[in-house]
């Protein structure tokens, strides 16, 4: 059971916190009513930082969520201890995180996972990690779905301000002795099914519409090149105007993250470009065309929970396929990473990015430059030699 702060701690947040909370971002859901008691997994796409507060505030049960907290703020890593969150490590595997998740469910408590593992970019879902399905058959208790719409919408990762607009969610349940009766693989293709989702699309097919004032603040962080002159690191936005510092192109940019040209015709674009992710998209397939740099990063190396600086510099992507490298520059050092021994490449909430290498954790910061960029190209099939597009 939970102890009796993490009771306590979730019950007056369900009193105080939960009507603001679903009132504020126009929270409506069905299922809710019928699910089965603690213990159970509750699993479900991870589209908006506040997907376990919306989610909680809707269950009567406490959910003992698995979460990543580094890059957080020390308030709201506090906060997530207190309602019961228990840590694991991002972008990759953590064998102890598994054990405590086994531990609390045979304790009677409820477990909730976000299979995908990170927050979505551009709205639309990513591959579940591998092994959930064999988790939730594993756990031997009930495995709860929530199908959310509108989590992306309401506040997209790289916005700097929330929207309003319906976000819903759909509870589906399945009992432990269903699971019991299904393969690994089946279960874990009713999760993808059920979470599956390309958010920014099935908004504008079913009329969903969202509302913000600056609807633009951000956007830099998801988009790094401009679709009519071809240029890296140029894109920037500031109220509902998205810009090119390098041509001067600009772009209206609504709630819904669909853009209209403002003073340069779609026919100068390099490909349809209807919305964010139109955008998303070309940029990622044109990846491995580009020679990838960015100044002003700090390179550091994990020591436990100590982050040994190596320096400030460049970091750039030298060559592609077998034998790429990233390279790292500055007066205090430089360090050279083989590209396709890279692994866990990781965005913690827009603070820094860190990624495995041989062994050794290492730590970026970009101080406010675009690391999805990076992301992108480090999970690249065209950077390890393999034929295909970027992931």
């Amino acid at each position: 059971m939970p102890t009796w702060y993490h009771r306590a701690s979730w019950g007056l947040l369900s009193a105080f916190y939960a009507p603001y909370l679903l009132n504020s971002r126009q929270v409506a859901a069905t299922g809710a009513e019928g699910l089965p008691k603690a213990p159970f997994l509750l699993m479900s796409d991870h589209s908006n930082a506040l997907d376990a507060y919306v989610l909680g505030a809707l269950l009567r049960t406490p959910i003992r969520f698995m979460a990543n907290v580094e890059g957080v703020s020390g308030a709201k890593a506090a906060l997530a201890s207190l309602v019961g969150a228990y840590r694991r490590r991002k972008g990759a595997s953590d064998i102890a995180a598994l054990r405590e998740t086994f531990a609390l469910s045979r304790s009677g408590e409820a477990i909730g996972l976000f299979p995908e593992g990170d927050r979505s970019w551009d709205g639309s879902s990513s591959p579940i990690r591998p092994g959930a399905g064999k988790l939730a058959r594993r756990l031997g208790v009930p495995l709860v779905i929530a199908r959310q719409k509108g989590n992306y919408l309401a506040r997209p990762r790289w916005a700097a301000a929330p929207r309003r607009g319906p976000w819903s969610i759909d509870f589906l349940s399945y009992g432990a002795d269903e699971l019991a009766r299904m393969s690994d693989a089946l279960v874990e293709a009713i999760i993808s099914s059920a979470i599956e989702k390309n958010e920014i699309k099935d908004a504008q097919r079913e009329a969903r519409a969202f509302e913000c004032e600056r609807s633009a603040d951000g956007v830099g962080r998801l988009l790094w090149r401009c679709p009519v002159c071809g240029k890296t690191d140029s894109i920037s936005g500031s109220g509902n105007v998205v810009s090119c510092d390098c041509c001067g192109s600009k772009w209206d940019l609504d709630a819904n993250c669909r853009i209209r040209p403002l003073n340069v015709p779609r026919s100068l674009h390099a490909v349809d470009i209807a919305d964010l992710k139109d955008w998303s998209d070309w940029q990622a397939m044109t990846i491995s065309s580009l020679a990838l740099r960015s100044e002003g990063v700090v390179l550091s190396r994990r020591e436990g929970a100590a982050a040994i600086r190596v320096g400030r510099g460049r970091l750039f992507l030298r060559g592609w396929g077998k034998g790429a490298e990233l390279v790292f520059e500055g007066q205090e050092g430089r360090a050279v990473f083989e590209a396709s021994a890279i692994r866990g490449f990781v965005d913690n909430f827009n603070s820094f990015s860190e990624f495995d290498h041989r062994g050794k954790r290492w730590r970026l910061e970009f101080g406010g430059g675009n690391s999805l960029k990076w992301a992108v190209a480090l999970s690249c099939r065209a950077l390890a030699g393999l034929p295909g597009e970027a992931a």
